[in-house]
């Protein structure tokens, strides 16, 4: 019953919420724990002010689209509900690797506020667009075995060392508008793979500790409708990821745990960029616009470091707060060239483009690294389930 009902609300609320390239929202220890089977619900709010941002250089600067005027700012509010679910697959089957070990899918959906104060808000408003956007994330899933420490789950007290490798899939289903600077979703398929190990050391020094530590890789997809004139990349550039989390109980049912997650983005692609915010000036008689030739910026980085504080309100409930704080990154900013012909100049068979200048973007989207301090409050429920698999 239990399971029907997870597996229904995974299919409903995307549609009840109509009404994602920020790093993981949680680095929970455990999360590459092979585990009795079982379901993990766990619902998470995101605060963050997004009022600072990384340059293409790597300086912290006050405001996240320097090129529209300073001040500018992101905010967004972000609920997320997720699914961590392990089992066992296909065991009476004896299918070589799949039956001997334990699986893992994951799921989570979210419903997002975002909205643009200062000076580009008043461009979108002098234009007719609302400053505040809302709805439905994009979708994550994630499934794959646990390659060691998971085949003999009946019968073991205690899993020391596993080690988990997922394949990722992110569905672009979030709400997007290509008229507005940022969105709650990316509009953009996202694919990849995941290999996490968990630990708990039993040395005398580290006893009672527990680490978690991942690697990723994910592409993207292209974008057919890039947002804010294709100020937004129309090919986003590959990440690499590494995170970890070292964690440790303080005092009888609450726990303390610390989190760094680095990021590495490939350089990102712009293609027939249709306006930027400080255009030069048109020859007399003629017109300028952007040169509709692909540029690319100098990628993304990020780095990041997250404290958190938890405790077991029950054997099956945990409530925990987190704060993130941004140690360094990069943020993607390209130059875009400007040309210029005659005004009409179809009609009169004279039509030549020639270099007329050119005007920096300060790259949206996936390619804006923000550099402000983010709160997060986290509620985990583990149901009571009497069977083995799914």
């Amino acid at each position: 019953m239990i399971r029907a009902a997870a597996v229904a609300l995974i299919i409903v609320l995307p549609a009840l919420a109509q009404g994602q390239t920020h790093p993981d929202l949680s680095l929970d220890s455990g999360r590459y724990r092979a585990r009795y089977p079982g379901l993990i619900v766990g619902a998470t709010v995101l605060q963050d002010p997004r009022d600072q941002s990384f340059s293409a250089s790597g300086a912290r600067q006050s405001g996240v689209v320097p090129s529209y005027g300073a001040g500018n700012e992101f905010p967004l509010t972000r609920f997320q509900l997720g699914f961590d679910w392990q089992f066992p697959a296909f065991e009476a089957a004896k299918l070589p690797f799949v039956s001997s070990r334990l699986w893992q899918a994951r799921a989570a959906l979210g419903y997002a506020e975002t909205s643009t104060k200062g000076p580009l808000r008043d461009r979108q408003a002098a234009a007719g667009d609302p400053p505040a956007k809302a709805g439905i994330s994009d979708i994550e899933l994630a499934i794959g075995p646990f390659l060691v420490g998971s085949g003999d789950w009946r019968t073991r007290s205690a899993t020391p060392f596993s080690a988990v490798l997922l394949a990722e899939l992110r569905l672009p289903i979030g709400a997007h508008d290509p008229s507005a600077p940022n969105n709650a979703g990316d509009s953009v398929f996202a694919y990849g793979a995941r290999l996490g190990v968990h630990w708990q050391p039993s040395q005398a020094l580290l006893n009672g500790f527990r680490l978690d530590a991942g690697v990723r890789g994910r592409w993207y997809g292209a974008d057919q409708e890039p947002a804010f004139n294709a100020q937004a990349p129309t090919q986003a550039g590959r990440d690499l990821s590494f995170d970890a989390t070292l964690a440790r109980k303080l005092w009888r049912s609450v726990h303390a745990q610390v989190s760094y997650t680095w990021r590495d983005g490939a350089a990102n692609e712009y293609r027939n960029v249709r306006a930027t915010a400080n255009p030069p000036d048109a020859p007399l008689l003629n017109d300028t616009f952007p040169d509709p030739a692909a540029v690319r910026d100098g990628g993304t980085r990020e780095q990041r470091l997250q404290v958190g504080l938890g405790v077991f309100v029950t054997q099956r409930l945990w409530l925990g707060a987190a704060w993130s704080h941004p140690l360094s990154g990069r943020s993607g900013s390209a130059t875009v060239p400007y040309l210029a012909q005659l005004q009409n100049c179809e009609a009169l068979n004279a039509c030549n483009p020639r270099s007329n200048g050119s005007d920096g973007i300060d790259g949206l989207g996936s390619a804006r690294t923000f550099a402000s301090d983010s709160f997060q409050l986290q509620l985990r429920w583990q149901p009571r389930s009497s069977q083995g698999g799914p």
